[in-house]
């Protein structure tokens, strides 16, 4: 099941897209997840998405989410930073 969040960051009221990884099938992946991420399986065979930025790779495992925010900057967090960091737009 795929499932798009919209969310607050609980210190302002900017808008911001959530999608949790789950082992989606990639003509699932909201498009804005399929432009900028790659599926692979790491050293041990555990799906992970691979999202490059100029910083470097950021590696999203099985239950991590993408956060993309209004500049299209996309980050990631675990289900506990998440809820710890945002609340679902209501």
């Amino acid at each position: 099941m795929t499932k798009t969040l919209f969310l607050e960051p609980l210190s302002n009221n900017a808008a911001l897209v959530a999608w949790q990884f789950v082992g989606q099938p990639l003509q699932e992946w909201p498009s804005w997840v399929q432009s900028t991420c790659s599926l692979q399986k790491d050293a041990e065979g555990k799906f992970e998405l691979r999202h490059e930025r100029r910083s470097g790779t950021q590696i999203v495992y099985l239950g991590e989410w993408l956060v993309r925010d209004l500049d299209g900057g996309i980050d990631f967090y675990t289900d506990a930073e998440i809820w710890a960091r945002f609340a679902a737009k209501r």
